[in-house]
């Protein structure tokens, strides 16, 4: 597993008597519930989280406010005898999906599935436990010797605080949803499932690590076998029409509109959406963010067909937001430049690995990109269409893909892939 992004937490489970579903005592910890984080808060909250998940700072708080989202946060903190010992950021959002039986095992299941949502769209409220723009454990932190049960137990009276003030508002959630698990963290979370939920798992992140040994460019690329170095040459030459520029503040409000366009051509292809982002809120990342965050422009003839951002943190570059103009995709290479730009970037700013996310698997394999298992978790709020949501859920499997190795094997003996 190439990243281990948020602490191992001391196990003493045993110690533990668990109590029946939805219910796990949590005494001794103070839990409080805001709408954002309060400023005498902010620096406490940084100190638990560190640099562990730029997601989960506040300065990123700032920056993704909810008029740049289709989604509102919820946050918690988690105190023990008047010290914060653990915090969280919740999302609320509509799910959607056009496809919910695309990735179900069994085929009749999924045949009635798609029968029901072939028609329209499938759409229902959620309370998010992690970040519904971003592939990893973005959800929590605990300070160091929190036990397994007590968190899982805080957390979930957590949830059960902000499902009943969503109710008095009038805002019902249907179900809860805690993503992305690694497998090193699997022990923590498959607790979740002590208080009603099902396991899930999801497509992999896929991930590259890079050799420290690399300098440049021209390294990596020859750390490749022949036939991907020639495949990254060949998209390098496609795409030398393309100018390439590092987009300032003012460049992103200048290019406001066509930074929308472009990131709407991917979000709407997407079969399952967890709310939308924005075009407004790379201007406010880059402004709060700083360093933390890139926004690179892909300018045919003055014009922007596609531009790709990203974070770096914890000594990772993690991939995010991409917007393409499909139109001079294929002519232009414009995505395959994408992910070798961010394998650039990664060697420039000497990071440890790329984390390039659960989409386009086997392409992003072809740059030397591997597959890590991920894990989620979802519950109903009522205990009947929870133990349906655990039938159907069961069924769920990770897309199939073909896995390439786009190293030599000498190269691969190097890396730390786990």
């Amino acid at each position: 597993m190439f990243c281990r992004n948020f602490k191992e937490f001391k196990e003493t489970t045993c110690q533990h008597g668990l109590d029946s579903p939805f219910n796990l005592d949590c005494q001794g910890v103070d839990i409080a519930i805001y709408d954002q984080v309060p400023a005498e808060v902010e620096l406490e909250w940084d100190t638990v989280v560190k640099d562990s998940s730029v997601f989960l700072q506040t300065k990123y708080f700032h920056a993704l406010g909810v008029e740049h989202t289709k989604i509102r946060y919820t946050f918690a903190t988690f105190h023990q005898a008047d010290k914060l010992i653990g915090v969280a950021a919740f999302h609320i959002t509509i799910a959607e999906t056009t496809d919910l039986g695309a990735n179900l095992r069994n085929r009749f299941v999924r045949s009635a599935i798609g029968h029901l949502t072939r028609r329209a769209r499938l759409k229902f409220k959620v309370l998010v436990l992690g970040n519904s723009f971003a592939t990893g454990d973005h959800g929590f932190r605990f300070v160091e010797g929190v036990d397994t049960v007590t968190c899982i137990a805080a957390l979930n009276s957590a949830v059960e605080k902000i499902q009943e003030r969503e109710k008095e508002r009038g805002n019902r959630i249907s179900a809860v949803v805690v993503k992305d698990f690694y497998p090193s963290h699997f022990v923590l979370s498959d607790r979740f499932t002590d208080v009603g939920y099902s396991e899930f798992f999801v497509d992999p992140n896929m991930v590259m690590p890079i050799n420290q040994s690399w300098v440049t460019f021209e390294d990596y690329l020859g750390a490749l076998t022949t036939k991907y170095r020639t495949k990254a040459k060949s998209a390098m030459k496609k795409s030398e029409a393309l100018t390439l520029v590092d987009l300032t503040s003012d460049d992103i409000d200048t290019y406001h509109d066509d930074l929308f366009r472009l990131y709407d051509q991917v979000y709407e292809r997407a079969d399952f959406k967890l709310g939308k982002l924005e075009a407004r809120a790379f201007f406010d990342l880059k402004r709060q963010l700083k360093q933390c965050f890139f926004l690179k422009g892909y300018l045919l003839e003055g014009k922007l067909v596609g531009f790709q951002s990203g974070f770096f943190y914890n000594n990772v570059l993690d991939a995010h937001f991409v917007g393409i103009d499909y139109a001079y995709n294929q002519s232009h290479a414009i995505y395959q430049r994408m992910l070798y730009e961010y394998i650039r970037e990664a060697i420039r700013m000497k990071t440890r690995q790329v984390i390039f996310g659960r989409t386009a698997m086997e392409i992003k394999s072809t740059v030397g990109a591997f597959p890590v298992d991920m894990k989620c978790y979802i519950r109903h709020r009522k205990k009947a269409p929870n133990a349906l949501l655990k039938l159907l859920f069961g069924y769920i499997k990770p897309s199939d893909f073909e896995q390439r190795v786009a190293f030599k094997q000498k190269e691969l003996e190097t890396l730390q892939i786990q």
